[in-house]
């Protein structure tokens, strides 16, 4: 009776393991979190899910949701883990999160915060509405507007708030790094200088005059029949065998960005190496618009003329594959499209109206440079004078040389993290 009793105990137990075994085999090797029709969690017993609570935070807080998150988050894999061994894994093609090992394991699965682009966060302030936290979006239907689907600022100063910290991860943003959004441009943001550059950011070389005034060149002269040797700091005519040391010649002088010792000196050599290689990385390589405005400036009655001679029917183009072009100036219709849309169809040449200044967030009531010089004088481009209208300057600098104001477009990938724009919460880049 005992032997009859040992051998029933004995295929019990053998039952038992063999279920275990076929149970193990089938389900233990890999268990989707996820029901195929309802998108919804299983196992919530055995799953903890943590989401970023801010992009690049690193801090996570449990959420009680029966969905993974699809938009907006990215599945983290080096914290994703289980307390006994499980591992766990993201199928983005079906937006699951896949586990394999034991379906009692405890897991904790993180997301992480995915970073919204700069220019995103920009024109989501825009929402549609033309106008909206004083940013237009220059369509085809935005009357007098720029029509290049670009979403710029326009409005007074101080209300605003397109203020950037760059250069400095300090805690106020020091004045010296405030710079504020022109707009967005084919996914880039464009930034300028909140305030004039000075000799310590820009150098003393090139053509400084002093007190913080540059002009655009030594040159006295730069004809079409110049070749500029950028390694020799040389002139060579083309098809002669003639060298000249920069500067010598006579004539009236020369405003062909090009060969703007401003440009390639104080700009792209010094600011660059000033605000150092993490920073200047941020910034794109572009390609920019050179032109000459033609004739007398009272003849464009509206910033939509100045556009469309200054930016539609360029003389030429400047970089990014002929020479270092990460930072250049400020537009002239930059400017006529910064103030109010009441003022567009202004003659920039009366830009100096009281009325316009104030609701121009761009005017800061100092002569600074634009890139884009005057058709005719070789010697002189274009500048905002201090009572805020368009005029002329020598190129050649001298005792009233203008401002500068560095200007650039940021790689398209930065992102946004934190501020609401304003001078005292500037926006903060990641």
């Amino acid at each position: 009776m005992k032997k009859y009793r040992k051998i029933i105990l004995l295929v019990f137990v053998l039952l038992i393991v063999i279920t275990s075994f076929y149970l193990g085999k089938n389900f233990g090797k890999e268990e989707v979190y996820l029901d195929e029709r309802s998108k919804q969690i299983k196992q919530e017993n055995t799953l903890s899910m943590m989401l970023e609570t801010e992009a690049g935070s690193g801090n996570y807080e449990m959420t009680t949701a029966s969905s993974w998150p699809t938009e907006g988050y990215v599945f983290n894999s080096e914290l994703s883990k289980c307390e006994n061994g499980g591992e766990l894994s993201w199928d983005d093609i079906n937006k699951k999160v896949l586990m394999s090992g034991n379906t009692s394991d405890k897991c904790y699965v993180y997301f992480d915060k995915a970073p919204i682009t700069l220019a995103d966060f920009v024109i989501s302030q825009y929402n549609g509405i033309q106008g909206n936290n004083k940013i237009y979006f220059h369509d085809s239907s935005l009357a007098n507007g720029a029509g290049d689907n670009s979403y710029r600022y326009a409005g007074a100063s101080d209300t605003t708030n397109n203020y950037v910290c760059f250069g400095s991860t300090e805690s106020p943003c020091p004045t010296n790094n405030l710079y504020r959004i022109i707009g967005v441009f084919d996914r880039q943001v464009k930034l300028i200088k909140a305030t004039l550059a000075t000799s310590d950011l820009l150098g003393t070389n090139g053509p400084y005059y002093g007190g913080n005034k540059y002009g655009w060149t030594s040159l006295s002269s730069c004809s079409t029949d110049v070749a500029y040797n950028n390694v020799n700091e040389i002139i060579s005519l083309s098809n002669k065998n003639i060298i000249a040391a920069p500067g010598i010649s006579s004539g009236a002088g020369c405003n062909k960005w090009k060969y703007s010792e401003l440009n390639k000196l104080n700009l792209n050599t010094n600011y660059i190496n000033n605000i150092g290689a993490l920073w200047a990385s941020k910034i794109d390589n572009t390609e920019w618009i050179i032109s000459s405005i033609s004739g007398s400036l009272g003849n464009f009655s509206s910033v939509n003329n100045i556009y469309s001679e200054e930016i539609n029917s360029p003389d030429e183009t400047y970089g990014p594959n002929d020479g270092i072009s990460k930072i250049g100036l400020m537009y002239v219709s930059d400017y006529g499209y910064a103030a109010i849309p009441d003022a567009w169809t202004t003659s920039l040449s009366s830009y100096s109206n009281s009325a316009i200044t104030a609701l121009n967030w761009m005017y800061i009531g100092d002569t600074e440079w634009t890139i884009s010089r005057s058709s005719n004088d070789t010697g002189s481009s274009s500048s905002i004078f201090s009572t805020g209208y368009l005029n002329t300057s020598d190129t050649q600098s001298n005792q009233e040389s203008p401002y500068v104001r560095p200007t650039f477009y940021l790689n398209p990938d930065v992102s946004y993290k934190s501020g609401s724009g304003t001078q005292s919460d500037p926006i903060i880049i990641n």
